[in-house]
């Protein structure tokens, strides 16, 4: 099991494109940069070195940091630490980069890969049919997804959670989307936004240690698997699975990649 940042975006104040790649990102060489244009409404233009995207709007000293999947695995392959970029981050106003920063949204993917546990969809539509799945969500959307291109199945995906609302979780089959056999990689995400995201980053700030904890702790509130066997009539009085157990105390025992 490993735990990591898969998604990062964070809008910065009153700050300019050269200021802000030399603070953050001190190791990326400056001629790799070219400037095009920006597909997220509300900008018009974009920095990029085919990883990193700062986005922005004519006339405007707001600049729009985005970091998807394969960002994130390309920051990790030098010497990266999360920690250390969260810390500048929160400091940006301090050292004068930026008047205000807004960490619009963090998401955390847990995969497995070979593990004698896994979270699946179907894991989930089964206790949910045995009506011993409780959530803090009132809605799941289970999706058959496919590819347009070679219109084949990626399987079934599992939202729990509204997309729209601040916190939700996202599990689906990763290795069958990269083309492996299924059954083989599963991931879970946590997609945070503004405030939650926030929370989570001080985590990481204040002690990566914690980091698989809180991951552990937010899952568990949102989402519980309980017994079949146990006689409590009310179901969110039942404990949990013992499965469900261990796998929550894997992540806990879990360390930020690249911490």
């Amino acid at each position: 099991m490993k735990t990591s940042i898969d998604f990062v975006s964070i809008s910065l104040m009153e700050t300019q494109f050269p200021t802000l790649m030399s603070y953050l990102f001190p190791g990326l060489q400056h001629d790799d940069w070219v400037e095009c244009q920006s597909g997220i409404k509300g900008f018009d233009r974009q920095y990029t070195n085919d990883k990193v995207r700062f986005h922005f709007a004519d006339n405007s000293k707001t600049q729009l940091l985005v970091l998807s999947g394969s960002a994130c695995r390309y920051l990790e392959t030098g010497n990266w630490s999360w920690q250390l970029f969260f810390e500048k981050v929160f400091n940006c106003k301090t050292t004068g980069v930026a008047t205000y920063f807004r960490i619009k949204r963090l998401d955390i993917a847990i995969d497995e890969r070979g593990s004698s546990i896994q979270l699946k969809p179907n894991t989930v539509d089964r206790y949910l049919k045995q009506g011993i799945f409780t959530s803090r969500a009132t809605r799941i959307l289970f999706l058959n997804e496919k590819k347009i291109a070679s219109r084949c199945s990626t399987g079934i995906s599992c939202y729990i959670g509204q997309r729209s609302s601040k916190a939700y979780i996202f599990i689906y089959d990763k290795g069958l989307e990269q083309g492996m056999d299924a059954d083989r990689w599963y991931r879970t995400e946590v997609r945070l936004r503004d405030p939650l995201a926030v929370e989570m980053v001080e985590y990481i700030v204040c002690d990566h240690r914690l980091f698989g904890i809180s991951v552990a702790e937010y899952l568990q509130k949102r989402m519980q698997f309980r017994s079949p066997t146990s006689t409590i009539k009310e179901v969110r009085r039942r404990p949990l699975v013992k499965w469900y157990g261990k796998y929550l105390d894997g992540i806990t025992a879990c360390e930020l990649s690249c911490r």
